[in-house]
């Protein structure tokens, strides 16, 4: 686990890195206004591909035993089943991206639409259907626990064709031969893991059997896939419309941040996931649920750490990567930071949830929209784009931290009310009081202004440590943080003792 975890960071770093860099050429050479069309048009497609309905999670679920058992035919048949259904999808996807084409102005607040954004669309959206090609394989490997791989192979082609775009972008500032090289990216990933698949699944074969039990699951999932398709692909598309184009160019920059931070999040998160899913597979709700709290806690704590920081730290790095111009307010950062520690918190939750099968409470995704989308518009309308942030904070935490942990622990733990709240109760507490130490501590190290790279990578880290620090100390009061640091304890002196 620890060499996939390095090589996963090291991939992460190298991608973040080319990707600001894309960026800040991107704004520089084609203007903050065409970025903003860039990440409208993602957020739209998002929409679209509702289509898929959560098959990727279903597929995924569905393979952990056969996978385990080395059971070849219902393999075989769970695969062709998918691979079918990714046919259709793709089919429809496109479809639908054609019929949308005439009402693409409706969503941009421009002083003048030029209809050249129609070919952008087009070529956005067969993109997003090429992707379809090498799905299949990306979920068997994941499953089969080859998440290494796909991240090898996925990094390698993004990072050179990344390189690329920078180059055309420089070069001849063109819009279309930047959307051509991500079409170009797909079809790279499809090759290299369609003969990963020929020479190492040659026991695969295809059946026109289909596997019927992901039909229930996807049923569910559809609705949770709204759900997180509301949560995080909805702001754009809202400031686009109610603020300008140019501010959704302002806050992608910021996203991007957020992105990132949930990369190196999910670099930890992406291998923990088999595992989790196979202990879960074979092991008691009692087990499963003491496991759950361990890690839980863990992650209260990076959530703490990454939000905070990134407080301190991310209007900094903003003005020196794109410039002070494209900052926004010290009030609209508070907010972004609050949806930062959801993102980085709720993730443990969402893998023990999925990895035990719950997948039909469809009403947490549909109330998670609908307060989303009506806080977000309603708010969006007074307070433009702080107003579209807060609609996201309000679903975040009456769906995620309190509706949907109440559920879960009764499905997958067998806990009742009484245990979220003590549980729940613990961590608010912890992180009132954290926040207060932090408050008091780091207003010390606070500086106005810095002015380049080294001074803004030396403070981040001394924030970081101090942080991290004093957070550690505070989650003592924590029993299960305190039982997990005893076992990381005994299993280094161990490794030192067999060493």
């Amino acid at each position: 686990m620890k060499k996939e975890i390095i090589l996963n960071f090291i991939f992460t770093f190298l991608i973040s890195v080319i990707m600001f860099l894309q960026n800040k050429y991107f704004v520089e050479y084609m203007g903050i206004e065409t970025l903003g069309i860039m990440k409208l048009f993602s957020q739209l497609l998002q929409y679209l591909n509702i289509v898929e309905m959560g098959l990727g999670s279903a597929s995924t679920f569905a393979l952990y035993k056969p996978l385990a058992e080395k059971n070849y035919k219902q393999i075989s048949v769970i695969l062709s089943t998918i691979k079918n259904i990714y046919n259709k999808i793709a089919i429809l996807l496109f479809i639908l991206g054609i019929l949308v084409t005439p009402i693409i102005p409706f969503f941009m607040k421009v002083k003048f639409f030029d209809k050249i954004i129609y070919i952008y669309w087009i070529l956005y959206v067969l993109n997003t259907v090429s992707t379809y090609l090498f799905i299949k394989y990306v979920i068997l490997f994941t499953a089969n626990q080859e998440f290494i791989y796909v991240r090898f192979i996925q990094s390698l082609s993004k990072i050179i064709y990344q390189i690329l775009q920078i180059f055309f972008i420089v070069k001849y500032k063109s819009f279309i031969i930047f959307i051509i090289l991500l079409i170009l990216d797909n079809l790279t990933q499809y090759i290299l893991f369609k003969r990963y698949f020929n020479k190492n699944y040659y026991f695969i074969y295809s059946t026109k059997e289909r596997y019927k039990e992901l039909n229930k699951d996807i049923k569910n999932l559809f609705w949770h896939k709204i759900g997180t398709l509301v949560i995080f692909n909805t702001d754009l598309i809202l400031i686009s419309k109610l603020v300008s184009i140019e501010v959704v160019g302002i806050y992608a920059n910021y996203q991007l941040v957020i992105q990132m931070i949930t990369t190196i999040i999910n670099i930890g998160v992406n291998v923990i996931r088999p595992k989790i899913g196979k202990y879960i597979a074979i092991n008691s709700k009692e087990e499963i649920y003491r496991l759950f709290k361990k890690i839980n806690i863990i992650f209260l704590l990076i959530g703490i750490v990454f939000s905070y920081c990134s407080y301190i730290l991310i209007n900094y790095f903003i003005s020196l990567w794109i410039g002070k111009d494209y900052i926004v307010s010290n009030f609209t950062v508070q907010l972004i930071c609050i949806n930062i520690f959801v993102a980085c918190f709720r993730v443990i939750l969402d893998i023990f949830k999925d990895g035990s099968g719950f997948f039909d409470d469809i009403q947490s995704p549909i109330l998670e929209s609908i307060i989303n989308l009506i806080f977000s518009i309603i708010l969006g309308i007074k307070y433009g784009l702080n107003g579209i942030i807060m609609g996201t904070i309000i679903s975040n935490i009456s769906i995620i931290l309190i509706y949907k942990p109440v559920l879960t622990f009764k499905r997958c733990f067998n806990k009742g009310l009484k245990e979220y709240i003590k549980v729940y109760g613990n961590y608010l507490m912890l992180i009132i009081i954290s926040l207060l130490s932090l408050n008091k501590i780091i207003k010390i190290f606070i500086v106005d202004e810095i002015n380049s790279w080294l001074n803004w990578i030396l403070y981040s880290i001394k924030i970081s440590i101090f942080t991290s620090i004093v957070l550690s100390v505070m989650f003592l009061l924590n029993k299960d943080f305190r039982s997990i640091l005893k076992e990381i304890y005994h299993n280094f002196f161990k490794g030192v003792k067999n060493d």
